[in-house]
């Protein structure tokens, strides 16, 4: 040691000059460490002075380390947690600084988390992220482990009105317990992620459930906001989910691919079949049954079935409609743009949906006609699986042979004799009596008419393209074009007396497609657009008759 370092510091120097190590060095160390319990109570202000401290002597360096630790309410853990770095939270345990009970508010929103939810906060798959593959698959990781650290020591994982971002709401205190983990996860799986973030989301998932933390129940449970580290820092899920191509005919047929109901995610393709197993296999370490007609709420659920508002919110019976299904299949077949997964060979689609078909019949989560429902519907994934390898049509073709496929094998099952059929939103009392899952096709569901209105939509795109140039189109982005309601309302409803139109499982999508065609009406015609129907009937009257002048019109209607 030098004679500098040996020299004694001056007793009247400022409290910002060096710690007198010699004299340190020589007291007993009881003595050491009740000068620095006395530091340490002085406050966050001698934070810098404690870590003085630590470079003195060996003994100094081993006492005031872990008061170090626990300055500033553990701040510097608290980081370690909200880095997901692991070696700097293990280290922190060994010198009693790593408390998992705590509670701090986090950046930038200032929201009062646990470990577990400032933990998941890095985990962000938004799909304009500007994060690399390789990172995202890096954060994934460590996030994985940070959160098996953070369980083992009895982290709380539960969630609760904050880590569910509904702390707007004032029935309930913030901290009340939901009985299952954090939403996030499930929440970033309704679109493809990639193989290998799928897989370690469903690890942390499994994690989550093994240490008495199972999936939601509530089937709208991924519904409302998810919460991000950049403004305007709460999402709606549905926006994040909703990776529909402007313009809207370049998706998928169906309205959204998002889903409000954990077991129809676990039905996307893109999720592997184990997703679904676990649901199922918590439902029956409870003793759920999904067969059972309740009277009330089954006492397993009594917990997860609550809301914002518990009492008046409460949700535990649950139904899958086959729409949503057949939608779901139809864009995992062919709307890669949306789901952002593509099948590896052709049948994967009908390969994934057999296996989650024999989950289902082994958990005896479907009856007998449910089971020969969805039966049908494999057997038509698997004809789509011929079609597509037998022959070389191109998206068109292919596209609509598929949604036609798939919505014949559901047609049989329109009838009282199956009692499958009945409006969903208007029957179906979430909070019973009712089976906690069931399949059912609603009335409202009508697969023609949405070809229908599709395949316009195709048709009057081309015809605006040819009018204005492709540039102009997509620089002047009109808000019809961006949701498929929003055509609707454009350009079909009011137009059509669908009164006159057969139900579509009567009949096949041609038939009910020229049947909506007649049922076209003038007296749909907006108030603004009545100048420019007189005057092109006036224009075209030569050659077109009185009955379907009106229709032309129609048919060559744009909006630029």
């Amino acid at each position: 040691m030098s004679s500098q370092q040996n020299s004694p510091t001056s007793a009247s120097g400022s409290g910002s000059g060096p710690i007198p190590r010699n004299t340190l060095l020589g007291l007993p160390e009881e003595l050491q460490a009740l000068i620095v319990d006395i530091i340490d109570k002085g406050g966050d202000t001698n934070v810098d002075t404690l870590c003085r401290l630590t470079l003195t002597c060996t003994h100094m360096h081993r006492i005031a380390r872990s008061y170090v630790f626990r300055a500033k309410d553990f701040r510097v853990f608290r980081r370690a947690v909200e880095s997901a770095y692991v070696p700097m939270m293990r280290l922190f345990e060994q010198h009693g600084a790593a408390p998992v009970e705590i509670t701090w508010p986090v950046r930038p929103s200032w929201r009062e988390y646990r470990p577990i939810d400032a933990l998941l906060l890095n985990l962000d798959e938004r799909p304009d992220s500007r994060r690399s593959e390789h990172l995202q698959n890096r954060i994934r990781v460590s996030v994985y482990e940070a959160l098996k650290w953070l369980l083992e020591k009895g982290a709380d994982a539960e969630a609760n009105l904050v880590s569910e971002s509904f702390n707007g709401f004032r029935y309930e205190r913030l901290d009340m317990g939901l009985g299952h983990m954090p939403t996030r996860l499930l929440k970033q799986l309704q679109i493809n992620i990639g193989r290998p973030g799928v897989e370690m989301y469903l690890n942390m998932i499994e994690l989550l459930s093994s240490h008495g933390f199972p999936n939601p129940t509530r089937s709208n449970a991924l519904d409302s906001v998810l919460a991000t580290d950049v403004v305007p820092f709460y999402h709606a899920a549905s926006d994040w989910a909703d990776t529909h191509p402007y313009p809207f005919v370049d998706g998928a047929i169906t309205e959204t691919y998002f889903t409000e109901s954990p077991i129809d995610l676990a039905l996307k393709s893109h999720i592997p079949p184990r997703l679904l197993e676990l649901i199922l296999k918590e439902y029956a370490s409870r003793g759920v049954s999904l067969l059972t007609v309740y009277d009330e709420c089954p006492e397993g659920l009594k917990k997860t079935c609550k809301g914002k508002r518990p009492g008046r919110d409460d949700d535990w019976v649950g139904v899958s409609s086959i729409g949503t299904l057949i939608g779901t299949l139809h864009a995992d077949l062919h709307s890669t743009s949306a789901t952002r997964w593509k099948a590896s060979y052709h049948g994967e689609v009908a390969d994934i949906f057999r296996q989650k078909l024999d989950i289902m019949v082994e958990y005896e989560m479907v009856d007998v006609v449910e089971e020969a429902l969805l039966k049908s519907i494999l057997g038509a994934l698997y004809i789509i699986t011929a079609q597509i390898s037998a022959t070389r049509h191109g998206r068109p073709a292919q596209f609509k042979r598929s949604w036609v496929t798939l919505c014949e094998a559901v047609r049989p099952y329109c009838t009282n004799e199956y009692d499958l059929l009945y409006d969903i939103n208007g029957t179906i009392i979430r909070n019973g009596p009712g089976r906690v899952h069931e399949f059912a096709i609603d009335t409202k569901w009508n697969p023609w008419y949405m070809w229908f209105v599709w395949s316009d939509a195709c048709r009057r795109l081309k015809l605006t393209k040819q009018k204005i140039s492709e540039t102009d189109f997509s620089e002047n982005r009109r808000f019809f074009w961006q949701k498929c309601h929003g055509y609707e309302i454009e350009f079909i409803l009011g137009y059509f007396d669908r009164d006159k139109v057969q139900p579509w499982y009567d009949i096949d999508v041609d038939e009910w497609c020229r049947q909506m065609l007649e049922a076209f009406t003038e007296d749909g015609v907006r108030t603004d657009l009545q100048d420019d129907v007189r005057s092109w009937c006036e224009s075209m009257q030569e050659e077109y008759d009185e009955e379907s002048i009106y229709l032309e019109w129609w048919k060559q209607l744009t909006r630029t």
